[in-house]
């Protein structure tokens, strides 16, 4: 077909990394295009998007990857459509081209080591993920091997460190002990350079630790950032929702709006005040850690509101509590169109879109990041 193309990468079609990197990238945006479209349509929206803000490279976008562990020792991605099959990745155009040779020597180690892989099937060995984060715009690089016990590995420190401090500025090993499969740490252990990484997004920078969320696309980043405030403007008072480690108030706040930020995530709220501080703007800042729906505070009428829900959108306790409070505008940042489209039912009820945007974030997968100002009719 004229829309595909030879994939560059040898593990496309069987690595689940890449979905879509047998489509021309022209291909890749009329489609997302195309599906958020229908998605509105589907819901009863007039509104539609005229296109997707596209990314300017389509490889080594993403400043984080989650490698994991197969049970045959693999180290890589899960293949395509399975949750304990894996590929072992000899490249990866995703992160950075350092990635392979850091792979290898994480296959070296656990060979070297005798460390057994972990298995997500019977819940037994040790050694889970090689999460990489790559500082964009400042050069840094941090590795973290997850494992299931600490206790059990910590005797290879020394090994680890030799072997894997070369490539990066930040090594650390850190521990999840429960069986489920993820890379969020409970407990970590600094082997090597500063505690966090930091990145630099529009002459903002965020100090980043092994378990904070952060956009995976540090250009796209910028661009979704940019998006926010222009919809956003310039508002006495802002009050940002699921703000992460103060990615979105920070940048607001920098213009001069006194900010109030909240989060689930304690950890990111205790990096949010010291990513305040960094860029000066403590005094204009208010950050508080708890469950959205539980420490909703008072919004005013004239109050602009920024929300960045996780991909199953608003608590329920939420929408109501906005749409009962009824701030004059709201940016909604959805990394998930088809839980948003769904939401915009409701606020429509009290709101009028005033602008939608979608931005690429993330090439050669069928995702899209979409954001919408509503302002109270």
């Amino acid at each position: 077909m004229l829309h595909e193309i030879e994939p560059a990468c040898p593990h496309a079609g069987v690595c689940g990394g890449c979905l879509w990197q047998h489509l021309r990238y022209e291909t890749q945006q009329q489609l997302k295009r195309d599906a958020v479209n229908l998605a509105l349509k589907e819901a009863g929206h007039a509104e539609q998007i005229t296109s997707i803000v596209p990314c300017p490279d389509p490889f080594y976008y993403r400043n984080r990857m989650d490698y994991t562990m197969g049970w045959k020792g693999e180290v890589g991605l899960k293949k395509k459509g399975s949750w304990n099959h894996y590929v072992d990745l000899t490249t990866c155009l995703l992160l950075d081209k350092e990635t392979p040779n850091t792979l290898e020597q994480v296959r070296a180690l656990m060979q070297e080591c005798h460390v057994p892989p972990w298995d997500v099937k019977f819940h037994r060995g040790l050694m889970r993920y090689c999460v990489i984060r790559c500082g964009k715009n400042t050069g840094e690089r941090m590795v973290t091997l997850v494992v299931k016990d600490l206790s059990a590995i910590t005797h290879y420190s020394l090994r680890i460190t030799e072997r894997l401090a070369p490539l990066c500025t930040t090594l650390y090993l850190g521990e999840n002990p429960e069986i489920t499969d993820l890379s969020i740490c409970k407990t970590f252990q600094l082997l090597h350079g500063p505690k966090y990484l930091t990145e630099e997004v529009n002459g903002i920078r965020y100090h980043i630790h092994p378990n904070s969320f952060f956009q995976t696309n540090t250009v796209m980043a910028g661009e979704l950032q940019k998006t926010v405030l222009a919809f956003a403007g310039t508002p006495r008072s802002l009050l940002d929702l699921y703000c992460g480690l103060g990615f979105f108030a920070i940048a607001t706040a920098k213009q001069g709006s006194m900010v109030r930020g909240y989060e689930l995530d304690a950890q990111a709220i205790e990096l949010a005040k010291i990513n305040a501080a960094l860029n000066g703007v403590a005094d204009r800042t208010n950050f508080e850690a708890g469950a959205i729906e539980k420490l909703l505070p008072i919004i005013s009428s004239d109050e602009t509101v920024i929300i960045d829900p996780p991909r199953s959108g608003l608590h329920p306790k939420v929408l109501d509590t906005l749409l009962t409070a009824k701030p004059k505008t709201i940016v909604y940042v959805s990394c998930k169109y088809q839980t948003f489209v769904k939401e915009l039912t409701q606020f429509k009820s009290l709101y009028r879109v005033e602008k939608m945007e979608a931005l690429d974030l993330f090439p050669q997968t069928p995702h899209v990041e979409l954001v919408t100002k509503l302002v109270l009719r």
